[in-house]
């Protein structure tokens, strides 16, 4: 790693307006826990139950907050939210050592002439820009992305490696889409006659607001009639599927390998826990957590935790359960 690719603690601190005490020209080249970092990574302290790792830490400096100063061993930053802190200090220092490549097109790419590239922008080895389509300033396209007709691509989105993107896909700004998602394909609409299915054409778009973010290998369809939308600051884990005409509120947060089916609507600031089914045609309330490895049936109209998943047993006591329960309406009655 070169020295350019460091932080000073006090430019650091400075960054995230945060009480240094320590030394101001340490450098910061890296992330770590209280167990793992070393001398020249930063990390953080948010629970008392891990202030017993707090004084054999090797770490350059912890986020920390001012009741637990006293038994650090190392040079600390203090706030009043450790983990808050060290999410924001994570972009500082990708930013320091994975720098956006910036107004680079490689020569293999395909661009049609009659799309629209802003400023800055970087498009990586052997992608598509098709016809139509508007990409805004600031954006950066890995290698192998395919973006299809009319899609609009707006200011500082990062979209990486082997994604594709249908036509009259929308996306925000500051939106970043990781590698071997499909945004914009059709979803599963079909109608039947003499025992044939009768494709239903999805002519709806895949909208997504500012600050979205899309992990690796998700599927998003498109609308069938209307479109399939995600509002400002929604984050999907990787492997996540959204059936057609899906829309998901503000600052909803969905785990890995969730599906959530057709024309389902998920409200604002909810969690869904990995492994999770959404039926069709349901709306979810605001303020809704669903825990891992449930099944949503029904709709859900107002905000608390949920669950459904049964939690791990040994088996000769899950077998005795599932006959249990077989039998749970006779049980009753007695």
């Amino acid at each position: 790693m070169s020295s350019d690719s460091t932080i000073k603690l006090g430019i650091l601190a400075e960054k995230l307006g945060l009480k240094l005490v320590g030394d101001t020209n340490k450098s910061i080249n890296g992330l770590g826990t209280l167990k793992g970092a070393n001398a020249s990574e930063l990390t953080f302290l948010s629970r008392p139950a891990y202030l017993k790792f707090l004084n054999e830490t090797q770490a350059g400096a912890v986020i920390l907050k001012e009741e637990f100063a006293e038994f650090c061993p190392c040079d600390y930053l203090i706030s009043d939210d450790p983990y808050l802190t060290y999410a924001k200090a994570s972009k500082v220092i990708k930013e320091v050592l994975h720098p956006k490549t910036k107004n680079f097109i490689s020569d293999s790419c395909k661009i049609s002439p009659h799309s629209e590239i802003g400023k800055n922008v970087s498009i990586g080895a052997y992608s598509v820009i098709s016809e139509g389509v508007i990409i805004g300033d600031n954006v950066e396209i890995g290698s192998g992305v395919f973006i299809g007709r009319d899609s609009k691509i707006k200011d500082k989105t990062s979209i990486y490696a082997n994604t594709s993107i249908y036509h009259d896909v929308e996306i925000g700004i500051s939106c970043i889409i990781h590698s071997g998602s499909v945004l914009g394909s059709d979803g599963l609409g079909f109608a039947q006659e003499n025992r044939e299915w009768i494709k239903i054409e999805h002519l709806g778009k895949v909208i997504l607001g500012n600050n979205v973010e899309i992990g690796a290998n998700c599927s998003i369809d498109r609308g069938s009639a209307g479109d399939t939308v995600l509002e400002n600051n929604v984050k999907l884990d990787n492997g996540v599927h959204l059936a057609h005409n899906v829309k998901v509120g503000e600052s909803t947060a969905i785990a890995a390998n969730t599906a959530i089916a057709g024309s389902s609507e998920i409200g604002k600031n909810c969690t869904i826990s990995g492994n999770c089914g959404v039926i069709d045609n349901i709306s979810i309330a605001d303020g809704v957590n669903i825990t891992a490895l449930s099944l949503v049936t029904k709709s859900i109209n107002k905000p608390g935790t949920y669950s459904s998943g049964t939690p791990i047993m040994e088996h000769s006591l899950w077998k005795k359960n599932a006959v249990a329960f077989k039998r749970l309406k006779e049980l009753i009655k007695k």
